[in-house]
């Protein structure tokens, strides 16, 4: 069994590169998982949609593949519509506004 990288010395020509390999696993939980995930970040379907089409992203694109276009479309679209999408809005006072406190 090879040794852990991490259990390693960094080497001058190791690369420090990312390598992504695929795994066994539901690939219709893991669209479910992504989709769930990035809604909570305020993914809304264009983002997300795009995330599945950039080659760059391997697990997403890879599902897309799988799925074909239409059909990741189609379940992004069934996720949010049970999950929807987080949005947080931040309502900050100016600076020059005293701030009160109760018990202050």
């Amino acid at each position: 069994m090879s040794e852990h990288p991490s259990d390693r010395p960094a080497e001058p020509e190791d690369p420090f590169q990312m390598f992504a390999g695929g795994v066994e696993g539901d690939p219709e939980l893991m669209l479910t998982c992504v989709v769930e995930e990035y809604s909570r970040l305020g993914y809304d379907a264009e983002r997300l949609v795009a995330l599945f089409n950039d080659p760059g992203f391997l697990a997403t694109h890879g599902l897309r593949k799988l799925f074909g276009p239409e059909e990741t479309r189609e379940r992004v679209l069934a996720v949010l519509a049970r999950c929807g999408v987080l949005r947080v809005t931040v309502h900050a006072l100016p600076p020059e506004t005293p701030f009160s406190c109760h018990g202050s």
